[in-house]
């Protein structure tokens, strides 16, 4: 552990001798501290076991909401961009057509519309009246 420090104090490094003591003395106490909590929760196996389950629990509760946030972010970022998307192509919309232009287009989709609805709803009759004919037709008696 000391040949960092022998590297970093002697030769061109000794501007930075200051620096490396107090990393030095604070990997120390950090070294002293973490070695005295090991030997504690060592010498009560039981009490370190609920200790480190309570503390996996904690982190994988909290990274699971850490990716519930993130996936409400995204879903109300699309909620607000496909808002405010779709009131600029309105905007637009009614800038280059205009009132009058506006309200023909949309008598027009709702021509379309209402003739494609129209020639469906025919289709279905047409459907359903030949499957009551095949289902008559399969009764011999």
């Amino acid at each position: 552990m000391l040949d960092w420090a022998h590297n970093l104090l002697g030769g061109d490094y000794a501007a930075y001798t200051p620096y490396a003591y107090q990393l030095y003395s604070f990997v120390r106490t950090l070294q002293s501290w973490t070695l005295q909590l090991v030997d504690q929760v060592s010498h009560k196996p039981d009490l370190a076991t609920i200790a480190l389950l309570l503390i996996i629990v904690l982190v994988s509760l909290k990274i699971l909401n850490m990716l519930f946030q993130t996936v409400l972010f995204w879903f109300r970022l699309a909620r607000t961009l496909a808002f405010w998307g779709g009131f600029v192509a309105l905007a637009l919309w009614l800038y280059s057509r205009g009132p009058e232009g506006m309200v023909e287009d949309v008598q027009y989709w709702y021509d379309v519309w209402m003739g494609q609805y129209g020639h469906w709803k025919e289709q279905e009759k047409l459907a359903q009246m030949a499957q009551q004919a095949m289902q008559q037709k399969k009764r011999w008696f």
